[in-house]
């Protein structure tokens, strides 16, 4: 992965994983950082969550992850041992705790071993370096499979800035805002405001618009830093006009949008055990609320993530999906296309096929779903995979 100015990584393993891989990284800044987060909306939220979402007002200087263990559901004991982390950062690096940023994920409900950590953040500072991300990158992986990492650049009245980011997600993926982190990381300067707005928006069309199994998790966080320059901040801001729907605005909401959106798709492709991916599209819904909380509906289905591992185009289930979606819509009008062919016609079978035909059109590792409601204007994306026996086999022995 390519270096970014101002910017120092590392990774290590401090012990926390039994397999020895790395496990600890940390982001190190040489320029004051501001940062725009998303936080999981589960009601139960793991310590660093707290501490990160009351941290992300502040100025921020480094970020620590592990791996390995969530720190959630440990009481106290979690906010206590989070604020350990921290502590150990601030005295090699000289910055306030309340300028840190935190993450953890891994197992929830054990007591996260704060020392091995400790330990570990001397060498994390003098590892720290421009060529340290794929480290960085590593270090927060879990059940993944592959490291998922992407990057993007960017000319602002001539001046080139880069992109670079990175995800972990594997199981337990539905962000609201699973056990998912995303970190971006850009030279460019913005403004807090406007980098809030536009962050929300790649958000919300990427890492909140994948599923893999249903579940949000305690600990999701999805963060983008960037230098904080203050007063000249704004003043660069202005001389680019950088308002809403202006080029400069629109060239940084586009290429964040597209880093954020490829590793979102790595997410839902390294989906536990999957074998399939899947892009479920409803078209012309009344809103386009409605038409993301089908696509959620039919994607988180198990009869329907089953029918895909099967390849048995037992289509019923899909229009029963729509149906209790409970969106408003005309039962009688909805097409179905899989791959560009029609499958279902005003929600009757458009043309028998035979079972060879069937499992043909089933067949590919990557199909797209069409569902049109042909009641409004609206559509909505949304990318998830199918369910097999290894992800049950996954799951049934993660802790141990």
């Amino acid at each position: 992965m390519e270096k970014i100015n101002n910017f120092s990584f590392s990774g290590k393993s401090c012990g926390l994983k039994k397999n020895k891989n790395l496990d600890v990284g940390l982001m190190v800044s040489e320029t004051p950082l501001n940062v725009s987060a998303v936080f999981t909306r589960n009601k139960v939220k793991a310590a660093p969550v707290i501490i990160s979402k009351k941290n992300s007002k502040n100025v921020i200087k480094a970020l620590i992850v592990n791996s390995g263990n969530a720190n959630a559901c440990n009481g106290k004991y979690g906010i206590l041992d989070a604020k350990r982390v921290l502590e150990s950062v601030s005295k090699e690096i000289g910055a306030a705790p309340e300028n840190i940023f935190i993450c953890s994920t891994g197992v929830i409900g054990e007591r996260l071993d704060a020392t091995l950590i400790e330990r570990a953040v001397p060498e994390l500072v003098k590892a720290a370096d421009k060529s340290g991300f794929d480290d960085f990158a590593k270090s927060i992986m879990t059940t993944d499979t592959f490291c998922k990492t992407a990057s993007k650049e960017v000319i602002l009245d001539g001046v080139k800035y880069s992109i670079i980011g990175t995800a972990k997600g594997s199981g337990m993926i539905m962000p609201n805002m699973a056990t998912m982190l995303a970190f971006i990381f850009s030279d460019i300067p913005l403004s807090k405001e406007k980098a809030d707005e536009i962050f929300k928006d790649c958000v919300e069309t990427s890492f909140n618009s994948i599923t893999v199994d249903g579940d949000t998790s305690t600990n999701d966080t999805a963060a983008f830093f960037y230098p904080h320059a203050g007063e000249n901040t704004e003043k660069v801001n202005k001389e680019r006009s950088f308002k809403k729907s202006s080029a400069n605005y629109n060239i940084v909401k586009n290429a964040l949008s597209e880093v954020c959106f490829e590793l979102a798709k790595m997410i839902v492709k390294d989906g536990e055990g999957a074998t399939k991916f899947i892009k479920i599209t409803v078209m012309n819904a009344y809103t386009e609320s409605g038409a993301k909380k089908i696509a959620f509906t039919v994607a988180n289905s198990p009869l329907f993530k089953t029918m895909i591992t099967g390849e048995d185009l037992n289509w019923g289930r899909i229009m029963a999906a729509i149906g209790r979606s409970s969106v408003p819509l005309k039962p009688e009008n909805i097409d179905i296309y899989i791959n560009d062919k029609l499958i279902v016609q005003d929600s009757t079978v458009f043309k028998g096929l035979s079972k060879a035909e069937e499992k043909y059109v089933l067949s590919p590792k990557e199909i797209d779903f069409k569902i049109d409601l042909k009641c409004g204007k609206k559509n909505r994306s949304v990318l998830t995979c199918n369910l097999t026996k290894e992800y049950i086999d996954i799951n049934a022995s993660y802790r141990s």
